[in-house]
């Protein structure tokens, strides 16, 4: 027996009311991937490990030169994530959104500039450059690229009341 024109409207009709389902049906808490920012972390020895679990991002992917620390860096989420060697096969994976730069400071201007001209927001660690003229050539390939920058002052983010200083 086929099916008539009303049962299958009915059949679809269910459904697409299925998938449009609210958020909070699915339980508090949950963030649809679309809704997450997804990030990058370039070098991941130290500083890089510790800075994996931000509300509203998701780590899709690590780099670091030495084989040890990448190893490590793989295993910061339960997920499988791509691993690279060379920041720009990072920076180039169409996956990241954002590039967080965890290495030693003097690269830290170089893989900015690479990361804006590739498209991508930058989140790097302190000190932004080793001097103000490469200060001045991430801005200018920020603005240059229409990406974001933030410089890692952590403590700035924070409500003050949670932060250990204030306790």
């Amino acid at each position: 027996m086929g099916m008539d024109r009303r049962n299958f409207l009915k059949t679809v009709g269910g459904l697409a009311l299925f998938t449009i389902v609210p958020r909070h049906v699915l339980g508090h808490g949950y963030i649809a991937p679309s809704d997450q920012l997804t990030k990058g972390i370039i070098g991941v020895g130290g500083m890089g490990r510790g800075h994996v679990n931000y509300e509203g991002t998701r780590l899709v992917a690590v780099c670091d030169v030495d084989k040890k620390h990448l190893e490590l860096g793989k295993k910061l989420v339960k997920d499988q994530i791509a691993a690279y060697h060379d920041f720009r096969d990072l920076i180039l994976d169409p996956n990241v959104d954002i590039v967080h730069i965890a290495t030693p400071p003097h690269w830290h201007g170089i893989m900015s500039v690479e990361a804006a001209k590739a498209g991508k927001d930058i989140w790097c660690e302190k000190p932004m450059t080793r001097t103000i003229g490469e200060g001045k050539r991430v801005m200018e390939a920020v603005e240059q690229y229409g990406r974001m920058f933030r410089l890692n002052t952590w403590f700035r983010f924070k409500d003050p009341s949670t932060d250990w200083e204030h306790r």
